[in-house]
């Protein structure tokens, strides 16, 4: 073996080693994400028949990795690293393939500096430990396109072995998920224009094969496309997605800027000085990464949101080969001296910017569970309920059993109606309750809670998810709210407009003098008009809103409306209706309605930003309203820590 090549195995040897243990840090101590408690709650079924009419079926994802995980955890159990390990070891194994295309394709030096960066970025170490469809994804990818290129550009090289794995591993790439499928799709069909001959026929017969082996999962693939999946609570990508995308990638990280900086100025002036001719490989890349991104982006703007950071892993490598393609193929030690860059700078960042295992290592579920169980435990007398947005048979008892928890939790799936929610709320006779605000999750949970435990006797802040103890005792908790603003109609309050005396009754007030009637002539209700910049000390800070309805019939149609503008235009809007809270059999009864919302991560880009808060009376309904009111709260500054910049 030549020096150079004994040394480039050397390099990649030690990139492999590096890659399992970033990946393998405190093994045992992985915690499960919210996606995968989610997934193996999904495997707890009876037969394959039912696994897929109510484990698969239901998610936005196809059957792979569902199927998958049905089976592993039957032989291997259902502990973290158990779970974890097969999405690790593909994770490592795709910094190999990384190197074996890029060498391929290019030159030893862009191989090794792709997988260099592969092993060591937070985007593919984070995805290896977990047990979701993306780590296997990548490698799924990386090897077919490994067999596609033998098929296509070496097709005397054991042409029918490579076309069988090539068929084999797309199928695979189409059962992983969706756009494992679009990428499997487009490398497909770039064959086509490369392909010649003899193998033509060959090849297009392939593409027939992948087709009718993907046929038994056709039914679910349309009824998840029907349902919307994940576009029921993903918002549409903002214009600047990719923008955020590469600095994600790149850790925002100003070393690894300047780093793909200068490495991709060097395949600039190569490219030049060399006067060389772009390798169609070059191309391929740009177009493998590009097409998939630019069709989720549309898609997620015109039909339904899809587009995420974790879904452009698969295409992730060839945006590498996009920025490192052009360099030159050095010398071993220049070469060598490059990769050292790029794994000291990125695991540089990773560890102590990022501070990436401080922050996943984290599991807002266990500790809440170790939380509940200290307090249950420690506190003399302590009256307590755990509230869990949960079933009592998911996979989250893992920690329950874990901790051998005794505590009293009361369950309450996402099905619940929220009236009632709020009746169990009221029956509740316990001094603290404490409840797990998950990333994602409705947040108009939190004034609900607030109603009746209104004091915070702790908070904790973790990556997707804080923990809060709520208590009904004033002496045993604080105030939340750094701002709030209550209108009950006694008087003219700053931030409402004047009061319409004509509206203003005083026979079915409720805790004030008076209240507001809203009838069938009157679609707009008292408006809470308040700068953004009076009312929030962070970016993160929560705004909540309740007020209190005397309904007299249905209020289905009665929106509480929240709008946050600039210079009279919505950057965001959003409405909870009313009759959520107010059931149909609540006329004569005064009740509570509420809404809730963040910030728009974009609202710092525009001047003058106002909060309007209103009752718009779209079915305009007969109602009473009083105590309208408009509270902030602090939010989590660490909730989206893992995937966006931080300070």
């Amino acid at each position: 073996m030549k020096k150079e090549t004994r040394s480039t195995y050397i390099v990649l040897t030690l990139l492999l080693l590096l890659a399992a243990v970033l990946r393998l840090i405190h093994p045992f101590q992985i915690p499960f994400t919210t996606d995968e408690l989610g997934a193996l709650n999904r495997t707890e079924f009876n037969s394959f028949s039912e696994l897929i009419s109510k484990g698969v079926i239901i998610d936005a994802h196809p059957a792979g990795v569902q199927v998958f995980l049905y089976y592993w955890t039957k032989f291997f159990g259902y502990s973290e690293i158990a779970v974890k390990l097969p999405f690790i070891i593909c994770g490592i194994l795709s910094v190999l393939y990384v190197f074996r295309l890029g060498q391929a394709w290019f030159n030893s030096t862009t191989g090794l500096v792709c997988a260099a960066f592969v092993a060591t970025v937070q985007y593919t170490i984070m995805y290896s430990q977990i047990a979701r469809p993306y780590s296997s994804g990548l490698f799924l990818s990386l090897v077919m396109v490994w067999y596609w290129n033998k098929v296509v550009f070496k097709p005397e090289d054991t042409y029918v072995k490579n076309l069988f794995l090539f068929i084999l591993l797309s199928v695979l790439c189409a059962y992983n998920h969706h756009f494992n499928l679009l990428f499997a799709g487009i490398v497909g069909l770039t064959g086509l224009f490369f392909v010649r001959g003899k193998f033509l026929l060959k090849y297009l017969l392939a593409g027939l094969g992948i087709f009718i082996l993907y046929i038994p999962h056709l039914h679910i693939f349309f009824y998840q496309l029907h349902i919307g999946g994940v576009g029921q609570w993903l918002g549409k990508p903002q214009n600047d997605f990719i923008i955020q995308y590469i600095g994600y990638i790149l850790q925002f990280s100003i070393l690894a800027y300047i780093a793909v900086g200068l490495l991709f100025l060097i395949g600039i002036i190569n490219l030049f000085l060399k006067k060389n001719v772009l390798s169609p490989f070059y191309f391929i890349s740009l177009a493998w990464f590009l097409l998939p991104f630019l069709i989720g982006f549309y898609y997620s703007r015109y039909v339904n949101p899809v587009l995420q950071y974790s879904v452009l892993i698969f295409s992730f490598p060839f945006l590498l080969f996009s920025f490192f393609g052009l360099m030159p193929d050095f010398k071993s030690k220049a070469r060598n001296a490059l990769v050292l860059i790029v794994c000291a700078v990125n695991v540089f960042v990773l560890i102590s910017q990022r501070k990436y295992y401080d922050l996943f290592y984290q599991s807002h579920y266990e500790r809440q569970v170790v939380t509940n169980d200290s307090l249950f435990k420690n506190v003399p007398g302590c009256s307590l309920t755990a509230l869990a947005q949960s079933k009592p048979d998911s996979i989250t008892m893992f920690y329950f059993r874990k901790y051998q928890t005794n505590v009293p939790y009361a369950w309450f799936p996402d099905s619940v109606e929220k009236w009632q929610l709020a009746s169990c709320l009221k029956e509740f006779k316990t001094t603290y309750l404490t409840y797990d605000n998950i990333a994602g999750s409705d947040l108009i949970y939190l004034p609900l809670i607030l109603n009746y435990y209104p004091y915070i006797a702790g908070v904790k802040n973790y990556p997707l998810g804080t923990n809060y103890i709520f208590t009904s005792d004033s002496l045993k908790g604080i105030s939340p709210y750094i701002f709030q603003s209550i209108n009950d109609f006694k008087k003219l309050y700053k931030y409402w407009p004047v009061n319409d005396t004509a509206f203003l009754l005083d026979s079915t007030s409720g805790s004030g003098k008076y209240a507001y009637k809203m009838d069938a002539q009157h679609e707009w209700g008292p408006t809470f008009n308040c700068s953004l910049d009076k009312m929030i000390q962070n970016k993160d800070d929560i705004v909540l809103i309740s007020v209190s309805l005397y309904p007299l019939g249905i209020m289905k149609d009665v929106e509480i409306v929240a709008s946050i503008e600039s210079q009279g235009k919505a950057i965001y809007w959003s409405a909870t209706d009313a009759s959520k809270f107010i059931s149909d059999n609540s006329a004569g009864k005064w009740g509570k309605a509420y809404h809730a919302i963040n910030l728009p991560g974009n609202y710092s880009n525009y001047p003058d930003v106002k909060v309007k808060v209103y009752i718009w009376n779209k079915g305009r309904k007969n109602f009473y309203l009083t105590d309208f009111g408009v509270r902030v709260i602090a939010g989590n500054p660490m909730m989206y820590t893992l995937v966006e910049k931080t300070d």
